[in-house]
């Protein structure tokens, strides 16, 4: 009976610890989730991991010639500053600074948006 009186209080800690909040949030808990456009993915967890995905398809014409590719790039990291205007992800090279230029709303659908980036984003 006595391993059970340390192992679960044991266990509640650990399960406190992973379902812990990020303080840099606090004031800011409409930007969780998943938000998409058509061409970028930005996943923003209550923990303060934040995934962010862009892929742009690039056409070059030289010379009656026509080239395309993509460039795409993955950052996964986590949040090292919030504000009213910008937030942060990753430390010195590696890292993203967001430039917020409308928070989180609800439009005349209910449905949540922002502009990031100069980039509209949809929660999904």
């Amino acid at each position: 009976m006595k391993k059970h009186l340390v192992f679960a209080p044991l266990c509640l800690l650990m399960l406190s610890a992973c379902t812990q909040n990020s303080p840099l949030l606090k004031g800011h808990e409409n930007y969780v989730g998943t938000w998409q456009n058509n061409h970028s993915e930005l996943v923003i967890k209550a923990s303060g991991e934040v995934t962010y995905h862009h892929q742009e398809h690039t056409e070059k014409s030289i010379a009656n010639q026509t080239f395309s590719g993509a460039e795409q790039s993955r950052i996964k990291a986590h949040l090292s500053s919030f504000g009213d205007q910008s937030f942060s992800i990753g430390q010195d090279d590696f890292s993203q600074q967001f430039t917020i230029q409308r928070s989180p709303y609800q439009d005349d659908q209910g449905h949540w948006k922002m502009s990031v980036n100069g980039e509209s984003y949809t929660r999904k």
